[in-house]
């Protein structure tokens, strides 16, 4: 199981939007897919036409004490499945005020086999559930606009991560920049994206999400860009950052094997 969280600390940068698309790819060939809507203002839960009234289980559940994943019953939907947010949790955070409620997250999702990716979708705010889903993390997932205030929220959540990395979970192994959103005529995000690479170098993904309308628009009502077109600019984009990160084993790829009745099989390498 490998944990990514997607979050910055400036809104605007497309981080529902990566990790409903990093989502989708992943369960689009053939990983055992689990997204969790930390935000308290449910962007992803809507966009997925999800009715938190009418669901079992949301993602405040993983804030009880002694709950596991295993326990939870999350919504199923074409490419993975999902655990929502909940209008409950603006009222929850108040009482999460000791250390150990940082890692409520952690705990719930430990020893857990159901699934091989769990993205964790976070607010943009440094709220009692950000710091959950840094403490719960493999890898952090910084989506970026090459622009001043988006660059200036990013390396504040960058900062942030170092000191929870440093304190609180040293099992961070990765930290990465991408950049989205990006205009490639718009003389500013050159430039920002250009000091992204020289002051961060490795730490910024190859690979760009550029801007696509298809990706604001039509995601609604439980689709993606991939039911819409799958040729899109969004869905060309998100496949390569997941490729980018298959490659670099931020997570491991799948591998055939032959059984002993000679049929081949599909497990997780690593």
């Amino acid at each position: 199981m490998e944990v990514i969280t997607i979050g910055n600390h400036k809104g605007g940068t497309g981080k529902t939007a990566t990790s409903l698309h990093i989502g989708a790819v992943f369960g689009l060939i053939g990983y055992k897919t689990l997204l969790i809507d930390l935000d308290p203002q449910g962007f992803l839960t809507r966009m997925m036409g999800v009715d938190t009234n009418s669901v079992v289980d949301t993602s405040l559940r993983l804030f009880d004490v002694d709950t596991s994943l295993a326990q939870l019953e999350t919504v199923p939907l074409p490419s993975f499945h999902l655990l929502p947010s909940s209008e409950g949790m603006r009222t929850r955070e108040k009482k999460l005020t000791s250390t150990i409620d940082l890692f409520l997250v952690k705990e719930a999702l430990r020893g857990q086999d159901l699934y091989d990716v769990i993205i964790l979708d976070t607010a943009a705010a440094l709220s009692s559930y950000v710091l959950n889903a840094l403490v719960t993390a493999d890898t952090l997932m910084i989506p970026v606009t090459p622009e001043l205030q988006s660059v200036h929220g990013a390396e504040q959540t960058w900062q942030s991560a170092r000191t929870v990395q440093g304190r609180l979970n040293p099992g961070l192994k990765r930290l990465m920049f991408l950049l989205t959103n990006v205009h490639g005529r718009k003389k500013v995000h050159r430039q920002y994206a250009n000091y992204m690479r020289k002051e961060y170098g490795r730490l910024v993904m190859d690979t760009v999400v550029r801007t696509c309308a298809s990706v604001a628009v039509e995601c609604h009502g439980g689709k993606t860009v991939f039911d819409n077109n799958m040729n899109s600019r969004g869905a060309k984009d998100y496949s390569a950052v997941v490729d980018e990160l298959i490659r670099n084993e931020v997570v491991p790829a799948y591998k055939t094997k032959t059984d002993s009745e000679g049929q081949e099989t599909i497990h997780l390498s690593g």
